[in-house]
């Protein structure tokens, strides 16, 4: 084993760091084995291929009790082939042995949110619940940037703009100022700021007026008007919100809109530069 990062071979010596420790972060599934049981074999491939589906939201550990009897001993397997699932350092589940590949995916989601299960929340139409699959996904992989914007955008469909914004706001500065992420925390934060100026929050200084402007003018699809004020905050204040006035005046650009506006705000932007 161990050709993919999260399938990997335990041992009596490892067993501490690899799986208790392992499962502090994340849930770990321990395949108890051995190379003379039948059953484990036919088990094992498809083991492999579920936990290949959950792309290292789950790690597979195989534990050959031929190898490691004493800590077999000690964790009382008594039958093979057995999966055990760890979380937060204590054993929380098992299941005993042959199953189908379709058990094993329900076994291993009562513990973390496969791709299908996100996909068939949203389109029975349950976003809400598909956005509590994929949080549960992005609290499982803290590192996965790409976790925290799949969250957003569920969250944005589901009317939640101010948690999408707080969630991509959370993120730290390098992987917030990155690609698809910036271009949404962007426009979230134009979005929050018309909310707030709708809710008439006491605004803090110029920049964040003309910022505030440039949002409503943007959630009434004036966006040369919401470029030219975005560009102007950027001039009052350059290093406002780390640049985020001109983050949002680039994510604006990337809307649809008439071609005599995307011009002018493509001057705004080029003059800008």
């Amino acid at each position: 084993m161990g050709v993919l990062s999260y399938i990997v071979d335990g041992s009596a010596e490892n067993f501490s760091r690899l799986v208790l420790e392992n499962s502090r972060r994340g849930p770990v599934a321990v395949n108890f084995w051995s190379p003379r049981a039948g059953p484990c074999l036919v088990l094992m491939p498809r083991l492999v291929r579920v936990a290949q589906e959950y792309g290292g939201r789950i790690l597979l550990v195989m534990m050959n009790t031929d190898e490691y009897g004493e800590l077999a001993a000690r964790l009382e397997i008594r039958a093979l082939p057995l999966v055990k699932i760890f979380r937060g350092g204590e054993e929380v589940d098992s299941l005993q042995g042959v199953r189908s590949e379709p058990e094993l995916r329900a076994f291993f989601g009562k513990y973390v949110a496969g791709p299908d299960e996100v996909a068939g929340a949203y389109v029975r139409g349950d976003v809400a619940q598909a956005a509590r699959l994929a949080a549960r996904t992005a609290l499982e992989r803290p590192n996965d940037p790409d976790a925290a914007l799949r969250v957003a955008r569920l969250l944005v469909l589901d009317k939640r703009p101010g948690e999408a914004f707080g969630l991509l706001d959370a993120l730290p500065p390098k992987v917030r100022e990155q690609g698809e992420i910036a271009m949404l925390h962007a426009h979230l934060a134009l979005v929050v700021a018309a909310l707030a100026d709708e809710a008439t929050t006491p605004v803090a200084s110029e920049a964040e007026a003309l910022f505030r402007e440039a949002a409503v003018a943007a959630s009434r699809d004036d966006y040369v008007g919401a470029c030219e004020r975005l560009v102007a905050c950027a001039a009052c204040d350059p290093v406002f919100r780390q640049g985020l006035a001109l983050r949002a005046a680039h994510a604006l650009a990337a809307l649809p809109m008439a071609r005599e506006a995307r011009g002018r705000v493509e001057a705004l932007l080029a003059g800008r530069s």
